[in-house]
């Protein structure tokens, strides 16, 4: 039987990496449940993944919005009985000094990085109590971990989300349903585009050079449906991470240097 897989943000990024990683991977031993706001991105990354075997569905949704997620997963709902892994990875950033951001930019990056990750997180375990079993996997960050100038908000989200995914570890652990935060340092995707992030990954690449999305969709498929707690994207960010929580002051300056 395939295993039903949903990815979020999966148009584009990490999530369109993961998508094809697994579809590559497995092939038809899964059913890949694609959702994203883009519907044209969408689906080039479904036919994609169909040509390398993988079934695959497709739902529009904003993950900022609320209603979006319940009529996400009542549609999901009439298709499928069960999930097994679930990315929850939708979530966007701009970079700027807080005064700077403008009240919209606060209130899209905390909607979808926050509460629809939360709204995702607890409607996905839902249905994993009902099964008893299952994983949920979240996109955090290295800024989950550290503090960066101009990232303000979008560390604050990140802190809090990685905070809501360990706390919800242990409370579902007793269902047999897994949770692991994932870590990454800068990867080359549209999330630095300067509509978007706006950041310049150059002028990080000596200290913290970009790393390609395939290195953390292929990080995923290793520790899928394991008890993986947290992995760091390349696994050498664990040390910057472990440095800051040691000597915090040092780390800060360090940080602010790079950005």
């Amino acid at each position: 039987m395939s295993k039903n897989i949903l990815i979020t943000g999966a148009s584009s990024g990490i999530g369109k990496a993961v998508a094809l990683e697994f579809a590559k991977k497995d092939g038809s031993k899964n059913h890949l449940i694609l959702v994203a706001r883009n519907q044209a991105k969408l689906e080039l990354v479904a036919e994609e993944a169909r040509v390398l075997g993988a079934t695959v569905s497709t739902f529009i949704a904003d993950l900022g919005k609320t209603a979006d997620i319940a009529k996400l997963f009542t549609d999901l709902g009439e298709k499928v009985e069960t999930l097994d892994l679930v990315f929850n990875n939708a979530g966007l950033g701009f970079v700027k000094e807080v005064h700077l951001l403008s009240d919209d930019e606060i209130e899209q990056i905390i909607d979808v990085n926050v509460k629809g990750m939360m709204l995702v997180a607890k409607k996905a375990t839902q249905m994993m109590i009902k099964q008893g079993y299952g994983h949920i996997i979240f996109t955090s960050s290295l800024a989950g971990y550290v503090l960066l100038p101009t990232w303000s908000v979008y560390c604050a989200s990140k802190w809090g989300i990685t905070a809501f995914a360990n706390v919800l570890r242990q409370e579902v652990a007793k269902h047999g349903i897994k949770v692991t935060t994932v870590h990454p340092g800068p990867v080359k995707t549209e999330f630095f585009d300067p509509n978007k992030a706006d950041v310049d990954l150059s002028k990080s690449a000596k200290t913290m050079p970009a790393i390609p999305a395939s290195d953390v969709s292929a990080a995923i498929y290793k520790i899928a449906y394991t008890d993986k707690q947290r992995i760091f994207c390349p696994p050498s960010l664990v040390v910057a991470a472990e440095a800051f929580r040691f000597f915090p002051n040092f780390m800060q300056k360090m940080f602010a240097k790079m950005t």
